[in-house]
């Protein structure tokens, strides 16, 4: 009994000291770690700025031209509803490009994670000098970034009441509008605007919310050592986000106020087993077929919101046109990369050949895509036993991509090849010695991964009776697109 006792008090003395180690033990955050938080969060932060201000100065222009040529038809009443639109539209501005680290109310919106955890894990730093580093200049720039992160969080809530705004305004003018009989569609058209870019700006804002919440690979490192200190933990459980809409978790043995009307778990669960009792034998397996039914239900009613650019948290009023997804992306996003391979028998004038070829292209929208390329031609030799890696010219690209039907598209493009070894840059100044190709054919393109696809082409070259040496009519080519 003695010993056993012993034993549970050295374990007992030895939890204490491990732990007592950990709470009071240097955690060494990375100085790229603050670095890519204030470059992500000030990027985002400049971006959501812009790019209000730019929807902002758009739709008070539309909402100006509506009031124009409204006033024709009834003065009055055109001064009376959009006569100051101006002036509260550069107030929206205002508010927004004042914000600062300084909230002035609760949490409100959708909920980030990556931006609770972020908030969280900097506040925490900053004010754990018993852990973090001591040195002035880290607690400084922790201090700074946490004031960062918070301007941008008041940004985004007054980019939402922003969105509320202009959805509401959206609401009025066609209440407005509807109560007059043939309006010009000049007025119509303006309107029309008005509503496309309402919807764009709210999806301009949800693809700052999902990039704000990915987070990278360093923020995880961070975070899950942060999360093996009991002291993280017990701050995030005060000063999350999280902790200012619910109430706190009670203490075991303290039974939280519930609303009376609502039915307790263990009612819920009778409940069900009643049901699937009432079946019989198969009154399980029908219960699961019904609820398989209903997974598979929601998830094709989550691909028609998704097809739509509607995510979860997005305000759920439908848009009367068929949106283009690639308006809200930047420059960078809406480029397609690809690649794709060639090859061709040995003839009279070229050994065993293969085109490789780099593209890139710019989607104009989710059906069409424009785009340029560069292309080499390496020769492999005659046969497998006079294999010889040699140059065999070099080629430019330009296509249009349209999408039919499905993962079938279009392709359309031309291009200039040069089919001689490239002895000098003087080829290039010269292309009377260049082959013309008029292409046009389909494409298929499947996906692979989450990001790479596949393409298979064949196409039909128009000018393949002119070319010096002959080609054949038909190309076929395969790649890829990431």
């Amino acid at each position: 009994m003695r010993l056993t006792l012993s034993i549970l008090l050295l374990v007992f003395t030895i939890g204490l000291y491990a732990q007592d180690s950990i709470s009071n033990s240097v955690v060494q955050i990375p100085g790229k770690y603050i670095s890519s938080v204030d470059k992500k969060v000030e990027g985002l932060d400049k971006q959501l700025t812009r790019q209000s201000d730019k929807y902002l100065n758009s739709l008070s222009k539309q909402e100006k031209k509506i009031f124009r040529k409204l006033k024709k038809l009834d003065s009055s009443r055109a001064k009376e509803i959009l006569g100051d639109s101006k002036a509260a539209y550069e107030q929206l501005s205002q508010k927004l490009n004042a914000a600062n680290g300084k909230l002035d109310k609760a949490f409100s919106g959708q909920y980030l994670p990556y931006l609770d955890s972020l908030q969280g894990s900097l506040g925490f730093l900053k004010d754990a000098k018993n852990i973090v580093s001591k040195s002035k200049d880290i607690q400084e720039k922790l201090g700074s970034s946490l004031q960062q992160v918070k301007q941008l969080q008041n940004k985004l809530q007054q980019a939402d009441e922003i969105k509320r705004y202009v959805q509401q305004r959206q609401e009025q003018l066609k209440t407005l509008l509807s109560s007059y009989t043939n309006l010009p569609k000049s007025i119509t058209k303006h309107l029309s605007k008005y509503q496309h870019e309402v919807y764009y700006y709210g999806r301009q804002v949800q693809e700052y919310r999902e990039t704000l919440n990915d987070p990278d690979k360093l923020f995880k490192k961070v975070l899950a050592t942060l999360q093996t200190l009991p002291a993280f933990k017990k701050f995030m459980s005060k000063h999350s986000m999280l902790a200012g809409i619910f109430a706190p978790i009670p203490a075991p043995g303290i039974t939280a106020a519930l609303d009376p009307s609502l039915p307790t778990r263990s009612q819920v669960m009778q409940v069900a087993q009643q049901r699937i009792a009432a079946g019989g034998q198969n009154g399980q397996q029908a219960f699961a077929r019904q609820l398989q039914q209903a997974q598979g239900e929601m998830a094709k009613l989550k691909d028609k919101f998704s097809e739509l650019g509607i995510s979860p948290g997005d305000d759920m009023s439908m848009p009367d046109f068929k949106p283009n997804q690639q308006k809200t992306k930047t420059f960078l996003q809406r480029l397609e990369y690809g690649s794709s391979l060639q090859s061709q028998r040995s003839n009279n004038y070229f050994p065993v050949t293969t085109d490789i070829a780099a593209t890139i292209g710019y989607k104009i929208n989710d059906k069409s895509v424009v785009g340029i390329g560069i292309s080499g031609k390496a020769g492999w030799g005659k046969n497998w036993k006079h294999i010889k890696l040699t140059g065999e010219g070099v080629g430019m690209r330009f296509f249009v991509d349209w999408k039919a039907r499905g993962n079938i598209w279009l392709t359309a493009g031309a291009e200039l090849n040069y089919l001689k070894p490239v002895e000098s840059l003087a080829v290039f100044k010269n292309y009377s010695n260049w082959n013309r190709s008029a292409l046009a054919g389909i494409s298929r393109k499947y996906k692979i991964g989450k990001k790479l696809k596949g393409n298979m082409q064949i196409l039909y070259d128009f000018l393949h009776k002119q070319h010096t040496p002959p080609t054949d009519a038909f190309v076929w080519r395969v790649g890829y697109n990431f």
